[in-house]
């Protein structure tokens, strides 16, 4: 019998590795997509030193993310996904297509691979550079409780990202529901405030909501401690009880629940995790208001000119309050809600703009303390 020489050896043996590393790739990727039932997730291969910095991301309709791959030891990996009708990938950057959830998998050299799992969350979109004064109001009930969650985990991861308890987490959570959120939030008058200030009704989520996360659906009933006419989630019909005829609200008659100014900035910081109370906004000798918080400014050219003003800060005017979310070269980005501007927006202001508008800003360095990772844009 003839038996085999050494290149022909060499040959089989490369044979036998590539078969078994074909049937390792299709067995593993069959368990992968086939197994419906379970999130697998692996954060590191035991061979390779790469992994996903997180288990699970979240994206938004047509917005793009960087995946960061942790590879120091720059191995050659392919990056794929087991539905490319959900996201789209081009090198480490992921975009959403369409509400879904998908799974994401870095296929290794040895045909084995590591996955995370993609949401691509229904109700977010990409930051527009300017504010969608189009996009349409919150309906009632838009969301289900499954994806008011899924929104509410949204939102806490991004504020991980750029620092919990920060400057930037604050702007973080404006930006959020002003910008990424794909509706508008109503304006809403107060029927009151957990605080129970100077006498007025102890309410909770109506027309202010001092808790975590988005108030889209009845899942957030019963969280709330205090109601007078609800409890109804943003969006939905709720009697009104305070008197502005001047801007179409009437004692006794429902309006779309959402936040009044102060409530949306009290949100904002407490999501950020600046428990600040459900307070208000005014210019008064009291010691219990968003005015009081960090180092209060009259605005000035000199003030504007000082480079203090910082994303982040407060700015308000005596009975209204907002947050300073960019600045460029020429312009303020504040996001405030009013009557008159018909809800929840992220207004550009020139410098002489806001000067004619608003009469103080809060310089807060002492109540932030970080600035985490801060950006003065979005884009």
């Amino acid at each position: 019998m003839n038996t085999l020489n050494n290149k022909q050896k060499i040959l089989l043996l490369s044979i036998i590795i590539c078969i078994f590393n074909i049937f390792v790739f299709t067995i593993s990727f069959y368990y992968l997509f086939s197994n419906n039932n379970k999130d697998i997730i692996t954060y590191k291969d035991e061979i390779f030193n790469i992994s996903f910095n997180k288990k699970i991301y979240y994206v938004g309709i047509n917005e793009t993310i960087d995946i960061n791959i942790n590879n120091p030891d720059n191995i050659n990996y392919s990056l794929i996904t087991d539905n490319s009708n959900l996201i789209s990938i081009d090198g480490n950057k992921i975009t959403g297509l369409k509400s879904g959830k998908t799974n994401l998998v870095i296929v290794l050299p040895n045909s084995k691979v590591i996955t995370s799992i993609i949401y691509i969350v229904k109700g977010l979109v990409a930051s527009p550079q300017e504010f969608n004064y189009n996009k349409p109001y919150l309906s009632c009930n838009y969301f289900s409780n499954d994806e008011n969650k899924l929104i509410d985990n949204t939102l806490k991861d991004r504020i991980n990202d750029v620092g919990y308890k920060t400057r930037a987490a604050v702007i973080e959570a404006a930006r959020f529901l002003t910008l990424n959120f794909d509706f508008r939030i109503h304006y809403f008058y107060e029927n009151g405030r957990l605080n129970n200030f100077s006498g007025k009704e102890y309410v909770d989520g109506e027309g202010r909501y001092y808790h975590k996360g988005l108030f889209l659906s009845e899942s957030k009933f019963d969280s709330l401690v205090a109601s007078l006419y609800g409890p109804t989630s943003w969006g939905c019909p709720l009697t009104n009880i305070t008197k502005a005829h001047g801007y179409g609200y009437y004692v006794g008659k429902k309006y779309p629940n959402g936040l009044d100014c102060s409530g949306f900035v009290s949100w904002a910081l407490y999501n950020a995790g600046f428990d600040v109370k459900d307070t208000g906004a005014g210019d008064s000798p009291r010691n219990d208001d968003l005015y009081d918080l960090g180092e209060k400014n009259i605005i000035t050219d000199e003030l504007l000119n000082s480079k203090k003003v910082k994303v982040g800060d407060l700015i308000a005017y005596n009975g209204h309050m907002a947050i300073i979310v960019g600045i460029d070269k020429e312009h303020y980005y504040v996001s405030e809600t009013l009557p008159g501007l018909k809800g929840l927006v992220t207004k550009k202001y020139t410098k002489e703009k806001l000067k004619n508008t608003f009469t103080h800003i809060m310089l807060m360095d002492s109540v932030y303390k970080k600035d985490g990772n801060l950006t003065n844009m979005w884009y």
